[in-house]
This record gives structure tokens, C-alpha cells and sequence, in this order.
């Protein structure tokens, strides 16, 4: 399976090196950003081109935030294209991603997987150590 991740700016490629400093190297993992200076079909086109040029029987996009432009770019290939397409992405969701598929598991289990452990990855820090301290 690869995983392409699609952001605004450079988020995805920050995503990408964090993971791999925690995961170490990885296959079949690319980040592409929407900047200022390209248009949406600019990145529309190099999606695309990724996906004619991937060996991979199964895609997963990851992208950052819903209804964005890139989030955007990567639906409109949903009409023409079968592939897996998650948005909200973060460090610890992207690493589950890597980890199930690196394992073996379906593009479509990693999807449900993500979905399932997403509330999980965000926390008020202040309130639970609140919480711990009067329990």
C-alpha cells in the first residue's frame, strides 16, 4: 500500500520526516504540500501523475484538513481513480496508518483502524493532569 500525504504548505512533508525519525525509513510513503506560488490543478496534476506511476495495488491519501484546497484535489480524482482518502491527519494517526499497513493490513482495516483511534489523539493536558492529581 503506499500513503500519500497532501497538505497545505510544507505539514506533510514535516509529517513525513517525524515519522520516519520515529519509524525509521519508509517505503511507499510521499508528501506533497499546496504553496502559494502553484495552483490547486498544479497539485491536482502531480497527484495524478503519482497515482499512473505507483506499482501499488492499493492507495491511501492522507490529507490535512477537510474541504481544504488539497483535500479538494485529491476528491476530484475520486472520480476517476480508486483509492482510500482519510483528512484531519496527524503524527500519531499517520504512524497507526504505517504501522497496520507495514503489518499487512488492508487499506480499508487501516482506514477503520485511524477513524476508530482518532479521538485518542488529541488531549487538554492541563485538564488531565488536573484530573490525576485529584484523584
Amino acid at each position: 500500500m503506499k500513503i500519500i500525504l497532501v497538505s497545505h504548505g510544507s505539514y506533510s512533508r514535516g509529517l513525513l520526516e517525524s515519522v520516519q525519525m520515529v519509524l525509521g525509513a519508509q517505503e511507499n510513503l510521499v508528501a506533497y504540500g499546496l504553496f502559494p506560488e502553484e495552483t490547486p490543478a498544479v497539485l491536482t496534476e502531480k497527484l495524478e501523475k503519482e497515482i499512473k506511476e505507483t506499482g501499488e495495488t492499493e492507495i491511501l491519501f492522507m490529507t490535512d484538513l477537510f474541504h481544504g484546497s488539497p483535500f479538494n484535489c485529491v476528491v476530484s480524482l475520486m472520480r476517476d481513480y480508486k483509492f482510500h482518502h482519510i483528512t484531519g491527519i496527524n503524527l500519531p494517526l499517520l504512524i497507526e496508518a504505517i504501522m497496520n499497513r507495514n503489518g499487512g493490513v488492508s487499506a480499508e482495516d487501516v482506514c477503520d483502524r485511524i477513524i476508530e483511534m482518532a479521538p485518542g489523539t488529541i488531549m487538554n493536558v492541563g485538564k488531565y493532569l488536573n484530573e490525576e492529581v485529584t484523584t
